[in-house]
C-alpha cells in the first residue's frame, strides 16, 4: 500500500526538494525579518534588504548550486561573484558615515546557506543562521560588553582562542608511558576544558549585577571552584561572628553544584557511564541545592558585603596543574589496578577525591570502557565526591564559626548519610 504523500502524487524526490526549499525560506526569513526589525528601529539607517531580500538571495544560493551539481561548479562561483557584486552597488548607493556592512555579509552568509542545504548540510546551516541572528540582535549588548573589557580581558581572550582552538588540534591522540598515562590530546583537553571553565566562569561574575547577592555567588563559585568556595566562606565567617548562615547557603550551594557539574565530564567523555550515574549525581545535587535553597530563605540582608571573584580568567597554570593531577591519578590508578583490583581503584579514588574531583571523573571515565569496569568506575567517582565533599566540610567544621559550622552540619551530615547507603547498598 502506497504511503500517504505517494498516494497524492508526490514521489521522495520532490519531498525532499521541498522541505529544503522550506528550510531555505525559513533561514532567510530568520535572517530578514531581524534586518528589517533593525530598519523600522532605525529610521536613519538604509538597509537595501530585508524580509523579502534575504529569502530571494538564500534560494539562489539554492539553485545556483543545483545548477553547478548538473553543469560545473563554475555556475555556483559566477552567481556567488554577481550577488557580491549587486551587493556592494547597493552598498555604495544606501552608504551613509554610519553605515556598516553587516546586513551585506549576512547576504552573502545567506547566499552560502541557500548552497549548504542543497549539499545536504541542514545542521550547520541552521545552526549558523541562529547563531548569526543571534549576533544582529545582541549588537546593543555585545557594544557595550566589549567597551567594558580591559586591556587584560582582550589578551586573555586571545590566549583562551589560541588554547582551545588553535592548539588542541595539531596535538597527537596518542597513549603512550606507563599504563597508558600520556595523551598530548588528552592532557591539552582537560587543560582546554578547564580553562573554559574558568574562563566563562570569570566572565559571568564580572557582568552579571547579581554576582554580589551571596547565593548567586555560591552558584558561580561552585563552577569555578567549590572547594576554594568553601574555604573563602569559612574564613570569612570567622570575622563575622553574628553571621554565618548566609555563607552557609554559599558553601553549601557551591558544593553541590559539583554533583551536576562532574556530569558534564561524563557526558564529554564517556555516554554509557553518564547514563549509569545521571539519577543518583543529580538527586545528591538537588538534595543540597534544596537544603542550601531553605538555609538562605530566612536571612536577613546586612551591611556585610560578600564578594568572591574569580580574579584571572585562563588562570593556565592552574589548568597545567590541574593535567598534572590528572596524570599523576591516572599513573595511580594504574597502579592500583595492576596489584590491588578494583578495591585499590576505589583507595586512589577516596585520595584523590580530597583535592579534586574533576580529574578522577576523567581518569574514570576513561578508564571504563567495558561493561565490566563500568560499575567499578561509577563508585570510584562517588567515593571521590563524597571525599571532595568531606573535605570541604572540614574546612567548615575548622576554619568557620559556630553558626556556620551549625547550618553546614544540617545540610552535609545527612547527604553523607545517604552517599554512603547508596554506594555500600548499590555499589556492591
Amino acid at each position: 500500500m502506497a504511503e500517504f504523500p505517494e498516494s497524492l502524487g508526490f514521489d521522495n524526490v520532490l519531498l525532499n526538494t521541498l522541505k529544503e526549499l522550506l528550510i531555505v525560506l525559513g533561514i532567510g526569513l530568520l535572517l530578514g525579518l531581524e534586518r528589517e526589525h533593525t530598519k523600522m528601529r532605525k529610521a536613519h539607517v538604509r538597509l537595501f534588504a530585508g524580509v523579502r531580500t534575504f529569502p530571494i538571495v538564500g534560494m539562489a544560493g539554492y539553485l545556483s548550486l543545483f545548477l553547478a551539481s548538473k553543469f560545473g561548479v563554475w555556475i555556483f562561483v559566477a552567481a556567488f561573484l554577481g550577488t557580491v557584486s549587486l551587493i556592494a552597488l547597493a552598498y555604495y548607493r544606501t552608504q551613509t558615515t554610519d553605515t556598516g556592512t553587516t546586513t551585506e555579509f549576512t547576504l552573502m552568509i545567506t547566499f552560502i546557506l541557500g548552497g549548504l542545504i542543497f549539499a545536504k548540510f541542514y545542521h550547520i546551516s541552521v545552526t549558523v543562521a541562529v547563531l548569526v541572528t543571534v549576533l544582529l540582535t545582541l549588537k546593543i549588548e555585545l557594544h557595550k560588553a566589549v567597551s567594558s573589557l580591559s586591556e587584560s580581558d582582550i589578551l586573555s581572550i586571545i590566549k583562551f582562542v589560541i588554547i582551545t582552538a588553535l592548539v588542541l588540534p595539531v596535538l597527537a591522540n596518542r597513549d603512550f608511558g606507563p599504563y597508558g598515562a600520556f595523551n598530548f590530546y588528552k592532557i591539552w583537553l582537560i587543560v582546554a576544558i578547564f580553562v573554559s571553565l574558568n574562563f566563562v566562569a570569570y566572565f559571568l561574575s564580572k557582568y552579571l549585577d547579581q554576582r554580589k547577592s551571596v547565593i548567586l555567588t555560591g552558584i558561580l563559585g561552585g563552577f569555578a571552584s567549590s572547594t576554594a568556595t568553601a574555604w573563602f566562606f569559612s574564613h570569612q565567617s570567622r570575622h563575622l561572628p553574628k553571621e554565618g548562615r548566609v555563607q552557609s547557603a554559599a558553601i553549601i550551594l557551591a558544593s553541590s553544584i559539583m554533583f551536576p557539574r562532574l556530569l558534564v565530564w561524563l557526558l564529554l567523555l564517556n555516554m554509557s557511564l553518564f547514563m549509569e550515574l545521571w539519577l543518583p549525581v543529580l538527586s545528591f545535587g538537588a538534595l543540597g541545592l534544596t537544603a542550601g535553597y531553605f538555609i538562605s530563605k530566612k536571612h536577613q540582608p546586612t551591611q556585610t558585603k560578600i564578594r568572591h571573584e574569580i580574579g584571572n580568567p585562563i588562570n593556565f597554570r592552574e589548568g597545567l596543574l590541574f593535567a598534572g593531577v590528572y596524570i599523576v591519578i591516572q599513573l595511580l590508578i594504574g597502579y592500583a589496578e595492576e596489584h590491588f583490583g578494583s578495591e585499590g581503584i576505589y583507595i586512589a579514588s577516596g585520595i584523590s577525591g580530597i583535592t579534586d574531583i574533576d580529574a578522577i571523573t576523567i581518569s574514570m571515565a576513561n578508564y571504563s570502557k567495558t561493561p565490566d569496569t563500568q560499575p567499578i568506575a561509577a563508585t570510584a567517582i562517588l567515593i571521590a565526591a563524597f571525599a571532595n565533599t568531606l573535605m570541604k566540610y572540614l574546612f567548615c567544621l575548622l576554619f568557620g564559626n559556630a553558626i556556620l559550622r551549625k547550618y553546614t552540619s544540617l545540610a552535609f551530615v545527612p547527604l553523607f548519610l545517604i552517599g554512603l547507603i547508596y554506594i555500600v547498598v548499590v555499589g556492591n
